[in-house]
């Protein structure tokens, strides 16, 4: 490569992934004269954006190739070649590819389709794609993609067309990953629209062998990346690769947004534990952008109002809010939608509204909303007057100017302008959709002037939140837990390898807790028998009123079979319960294998939760905490985290209940003891961990939380192994 520009980023030179991003030659296989095709785009562009490596067209069809020597084969080019850009048919790939790692190419991009999207046969060409990088060295980018745009070195190495932008007010700004080429393309327009510039446009693709998760990763070790934005599909491998580049990138302090789709899973395949039945994907992937700084868009608009946000460089304390309108109207709509996303309407200090009142007719609202009036019209100060005042306000963390550029003023953009750079905080201007010609005008040299200019009201609350819960989360130290496997570990494998085989996952309810005993979580004092009599011994051991429960591995669900009984309170009970038991288990499930009953102390009341375990084939062991009873079968009230925990994510997991209040203690009752259940989520964390080559999946199920100082016991539990 050729001298690199003054602003250019310095390489990562023992990163595999530069020679995508900063090659010092690239060949263009199968290179068309023709600059309309997908594969004569590339050198259109490379020239269009002064790419200064060396350039090698190959095609046996043509001597020359936009100007440039045109050579038959990869192989037949004298010098070292870093990055290869395949724009040949699928039927050509593969054997293109073996010569470039013939060749030492450090790194491939396939543009051709044709593979694991078209099914069984594309998949296994596919799979000698990977086969080839892992062999070879070779990265490979796609198949089935975009390619990459580098803005700082004109490295064009891509078939989507874009042209030069001059005129942005922030450019290369944002670094995008997509695994859609054609959805990637439309939100790059978008954004562009908005005068924001990338210095970076990856397109994924089929990920034969370069990851999403790794493209991330590259990102946020580079110190002139800032935020992060992408459309994912799914995670194919990587996932823990994908979390630690999260955390990378906050602690980097760079903003990180994904629109992911697929919220919704159908046919999910039937649990033995309450929590494979909660945790699906998408549930995962949820807790892991929660947990590492991650902002997730439900949609194309969402994410550009974050990115605009952003853009803007005005970062916004907290979620502490001042509408400004010219119309009351307006003001209530926003107001009432605040609350949907955590933003907070604050009143104005008193000292504010007296000012506002010395300057507003008497019909002008002055608390939050503010009411600006029509009087603005007649007024050229008064924009720059009142949204001083407001955001001078010691309460107020950011503003929302409300304002329909259709009015008739022909000098609002100026008037917005010249407020906005009056003022130091984040200010947002909400507009509406518009055809006039003048309205157009007018918000686009709002934008050139570097505001934030939103029209999806909803979209841009959104943004604010997720902007603030950034900034919040973005000044953590974030010191997570690296266990040191000891006693605990070694006691909870003995109780699994005593009593696991090929053909017994699950274990029954007694052996779950000796292992949730031995990473110190407080369980029931119980008894397994085999007989009636045994029963009765146990019952005089523990002491009266008991639970009797039927022990089978073959019987997850025991209520379900008419195996639990409660309130036992003396012998003749305790065998009525044994035999009573036995006969529904037999009739529930008649090959069920039998270990007999479990004798238990029946526990008082308390608020009932369940904490589980469920190992994610990407992400590993993922941790749930969920509300008890009809909250939990109804309504589904949990929250999902990715072991390892912080006690601040554990904390974080209540307070994200639908029921949270419950812990607070309701009609007369005293608060719960949530550090008690605290402490059990950080115990079970480090389980998770220690025991994921071993724990598919986990319940405890009820975890019986008492008042405040008097803890919590698992009165129930299931665990089900890897076999």
């Amino acid at each position: 490569m050729k001298s690199r520009l003054p602003h250019e980023p310095e390489l990562l030179n023992e990163n595999e992934l530069e020679a995508f991003f900063y090659p010092r030659s690239l060949a263009v296989i199968g290179a068309s004269q023709n600059a309309l095709k997908p594969n004569g785009i590339p050198l259109y562009l490379l020239n269009m954006f002064g790419y200064r490596g060396d350039l090698y067209p190959v095609n046996p069809k043509y001597d020359r190739v936009g100007g440039l020597k045109c050579y038959n084969s990869i192989l037949d080019i004298e010098n070292p070649v870093d990055l290869a850009i395949i724009g040949v048919n699928e039927s050509q790939a593969m054997d293109v590819l073996v010569e470039c790692a013939e060749k030492k190419v450090k790194a491939a991009i396939v543009f051709t389709s044709g593979f694991a999207e078209v099914g069984e046969r594309g998949l296994l060409k596919q799979k000698e794609m990977t086969k080839l990088a892992d062999k070879s060295g070779m990265r490979i980018l796609g198949p089935n993609c975009l390619g990459i745009l580098n803005y700082y070195n004109g490295c064009m190495a891509s078939f989507f067309y874009n042209q030069e932008r001059k005129d942005l007010v922030h450019p290369e700004l944002l670094s995008f990953i997509t695994q859609s080429g054609g959805l990637g393309g439309i939100i790059y327009q978008m954004v562009i629209q908005l005068s924001i510039g990338f210095n970076y446009f990856v397109s994924t693709g089929n990920e034969a062998d370069v990851s999403f998760a790794e493209i991330l990763n590259y990102f946020s070790a580079r110190d002139e990346v800032s935020i992060v934005a992408g459309y994912m599909e799914g995670l194919q491998g990587d996932g823990k690769l994908f979390i630690e580049a999260c955390k990378k990138a906050l602690q980097n302090k760079k903003l990180v947004t994904m629109l992911k789709v697929g919220r919704t899973e159908s046919g999910a395949a039937a649990a033995a534990s309450h929590t494979g039945a909660l945790v699906g994907s998408d549930q995962v992937y949820d807790a892991v952008f929660k947990q590492f700084g991650v902002s997730r868009a439900d949609d194309v608009e969402q994410m550009n109002a974050l990115i605009t946000l952003f853009a803007a460089g005005r970062l916004p304390k907290g979620k502490k809010m001042a509408i400004i309108t010219i119309s009351g109207g307006s003001g209530v709509v926003v107001a009432d939608k605040c609350p949907e996303y955590g933003i907070e309407v604050v009143r104005l200090t008193e000292g504010t509204q007296e000012k506002l009142r010395g300057i507003l007719p008497s019909f002008g609202a002055v608390g939050n909303p503010v009411d600006l009036t029509s009087q603005l019209f007649f007024d050229t100060e008064l924009f720059q007057q009142s949204l001083r005042l407001v955001m001078q306000d010691p309460d107020v963390d950011i503003g929302g100017f409300f304002y329909n550029l259709e009015m008739p003023d022909p000098d609002a953009d100026k008037k917005i302008i010249d407020a906005y750079n009056d003022i130091k905080k984040p200010l947002v201007i909400f507009t509406w959709p518009t055809g006039q010609d003048y309205a157009m005008e007018a918000k686009q040299k709002i934008i050139q002037a570097g505001i934030p200019v939103i029209e999806h009201i909803p979209s841009g609350l959104w943004a604010i939140k997720a902007l603030a819960d950034w900034v919040g989360k973005s000044a953590e130290i974030r010191v997570y837990p690296s266990y040191q496997p000891g006693v605990e570990q070694e006691k909870a494998l003995q109780v699994i390898r005593k009593h696991t085989a090929p053909n017994k996952k699950m274990l029954t309810e007694n052996v779950s807790k000796q292992i949730l005993q031995a990473y110190k979580i407080p369980v029931t004092r119980e008894i397994a028998v085999q007989t009636a009599d045994e029963a009765v011994r146990a019952a005089e051991n523990i002491g009266y009123p008991l639970v009797m429960k039927i022990l089978s591995p073959h019987i997850p669900h025991k209520s379900d079979a008419g195996g639990v009984v409660l309130n036992i309170d003396d012998a003749a009970g305790i065998r009525k319960a044994y035999e009573q038991i036995m006969a529904n288990a037999i009739q529930y499930k008649a090959d069920a294998h039998i270990e007999g009953a479990l004798v238990q102390e029946m526990l008082e009341s308390g608020l009932e939760v369940i904490v589980g375990v469920k190992k994610d084939p990407l992400f590993g062991p993922a941790i749930v905490l969920g509300l008890g009873g009809i909250f939990v079968e109804v309504l589904e009230d949990a929250s999902t985290r990715i072991a390892p925990l912080r006690e601040e994510d554990a904390r974080e997991m209540i307070d994200e209940l639908k029921g949270r209040t419950l812990f607070d203690g309701i009609r007369g009752q005293r608060p719960r003891d949530t550090d008690a259940l605290v402490s059990v989520l950080l115990q079970v964390s480090r389980l998770a961990v220690e025991l994921e080559d071993v724990i598919v999946e986990m319940d405890i199920n009820p975890l019986v939380v008492y008042e405040e100082g008097k803890g919590v016991i698992a009165a129930d539990a299931l665990i089900v192994t890897a076999g």
